[in-house]
């Protein structure tokens, strides 16, 4: 089959690109509300853009209805800093029930909601999910605005720089790796689906001439 985006003419019943692009990481992004209390949500178009010095990106739609900013996007700008925690296999369900549009009377924020224990991040002002196995804290760049195609609502993308990194020594090997599959990060495929990453293999890079594969060897570590 081949479709044109614009025209929305793929013939299924649920748009195929997202479950196209895939799996995608979740970011799971808490930040501190206008009022004190805190806030956090998930987001899976989230990624790297660069390592030196380490920063991230994410993308939220805004509000459908009002077409105002998501929560979490205007908290971002107004204070200047969020938190990324990454979702083990494990808190899948609590990262589902912080996706909620509104809260319950009674409930003071999605922490409380979402059953989340918390812990206070080291250089920003934001909490941290506990639980969580590896936690960013990060320094926001700037926002860029996207418009849509006036079938959903125009969409913020966020930038922010990594000057904080949180890992629990219990997901660190003894060879100083991360014990990716062990964590079980959970990753969206589109639709309602998820996955979780549980098994990994290894392939080598394609060896160059002597003089530059200090360079590949460098760059494949981030040490560039």
């Amino acid at each position: 089959m081949f479709y044109e985006p614009k025209n929305d003419d793929h013939g299924l019943p649920h748009n195929p690109f997202k479950s196209s692009t895939v799996p995608r990481v979740i970011g799971w992004i808490s930040t501190k509300n206008e009022d004190g209390t805190d806030n956090i949500a998930p987001y899976s178009q989230f990624t790297n853009v660069t390592y030196d010095p380490p920063m991230v990106m994410f993308s939220a739609n805004q509000h459908p209805v009002t077409l105002g900013d998501k929560t979490t996007v205007k908290n971002i700008e107004r204070t200047g800093e969020f938190v990324y925690n990454m979702v083990s296999g494990d808190l899948a369900e609590q990262m589902n029930d912080s996706s909620i549009a509104m809260l319950p009377d009674g409930v003071k924020d999605k922490f409380e909601y979402s059953h989340l224990e918390r812990e206070q991040a080291t250089l920003v002002d934001v909490a941290m999910v506990k639980a969580s196995p590896i936690k960013y804290e990060i320094k926001y760049l700037q926002s860029t605005h996207l418009p849509a195609n006036g079938k959903i609502a125009p969409v913020d993308v966020i930038f922010g720089e990594v000057i904080g990194i949180h890992i629990n020594d219990d997901v660190i090997t003894d060879e100083g790796k991360i014990d990716i599959v062990g964590i079980e990060p959970v990753a969206r495929l589109g639709y309602y689906d998820f996955t979780k990453i549980n098994n990994s293999f290894e392939m080598l890079l394609p060896k160059v001439d002597e003089k530059y594969q200090d360079l590949v060897d460098k760059g494949l570590e981030g040490k560039l």
